[in-house]
């Protein structure tokens, strides 16, 4: 068995088209739990419409990722047996049919490992998401090309077993509610033993423009600190110190602190602009 997890707030359509792909995968032995974060939409009603056997977690509007993760977590800790396999993916992926099939022969492959997909963005057809190199001195890294081992991953299309969930252990809601807890928690486990792959065979798309703010161009001070910013300096820090070797971590937030102040010019130099 494979246990599906993901989490939405308010976009029926676009998990009812998940959802639909999920009905075509020619490995069937699926379990969705899908963790509805305070919809009003009639989302949850549309998933049992298609997938009964589903497991519903409800939220009250304020888990976002990590959150919604970690209520899956304690569910899967809780209910799943070691063996099952998981995979962790956001509800606007595409995938083709026989996706969790060869996820689920590459878990069995390469035991101990946790295994990303090649993520391609629809509007410009490349590869965009996967696995990557994390460097602990500086915070920098670089996507890595498929069928590589790298130090962390994203958790837009992640394969894994129980087991190593439960050995990796679950998020950190408050301190890293949305950005970066994908990379903490993999960096986590990598740092735990398991290894992390991407592999050629899994191969999705994903609408690389819906994402939070990314860019210094254009965000406000309240976006800037908001929950959807990847930029957001709180969350990074969160994020530095959780997820960085001790040994590493003096001259890691030496570097980080020197990239802020350069990016604090460039944001007030915006702002003065508006």
């Amino acid at each position: 068995m494979i246990h599906v997890v993901t989490a939405a707030h308010n976009r029926c359509k676009i998990t009812e088209k998940f959802v639909a792909s999920l009905c075509r995968q020619t490995y069937k032995d699926i379990h969705l739990i899908f963790v509805d974060d305070g919809s009003t939409d009639g989302t949850s009603q549309m998933v049992m419409d298609h997938l009964p056997e589903s497991t519903i977690i409800r939220g009250d509007g304020n888990l976002w990722w990590a959150g919604a993760l970690q209520k899956a977590y304690e569910w899967v800790r809780e209910h799943a047996a070691d063996e099952d396999g998981v995979l962790i993916t956001n509800d606007d992926t595409e995938y083709p049919s026989d996706y969790i099939e060869k996820g689920i022969g590459l878990l069995e492959k390469y035991p101990g490992t946790m295994i990303a997909g090649c993520g391609y963005g629809m509007r410009e057809c490349r590869h965009l998401d996967g696995i990557f190199n994390h460097s602990f001195r500086d915070g920098t890294g670089y996507l890595l090309p498929p069928d590589s081992e790298g130090n962390c991953a994203s958790t837009r299309s992640l394969f894994l077993t129980v087991e190593i969930w439960k050995k990796t252990g679950g998020m950190h809601p408050k301190l890293l509610p949305q950005y970066f807890s994908d990379f903490e928690f993999t960096i986590r486990a990598w740092r735990k033993g398991v290894k992390i792959r991407c592999s050629s065979e899994l191969t999705y798309s994903f609408d690389e423009g819906a994402t939070g703010d990314n860019q210094y161009e254009g965000l406000t001070t309240r976006k800037l600190f908001g929950k959807r910013s990847g930029c957001n300096p709180v969350y990074r820090l969160a994020f530095i110190c959780l997820s960085t070797p001790p040994r590493y971590l003096p001259v890691h937030l030496w570097s980080q602190l020197i990239r802020y102040l350069k990016k604090a010019g460039v944001f007030l130099h915006i702002l003065r602009q508006k």
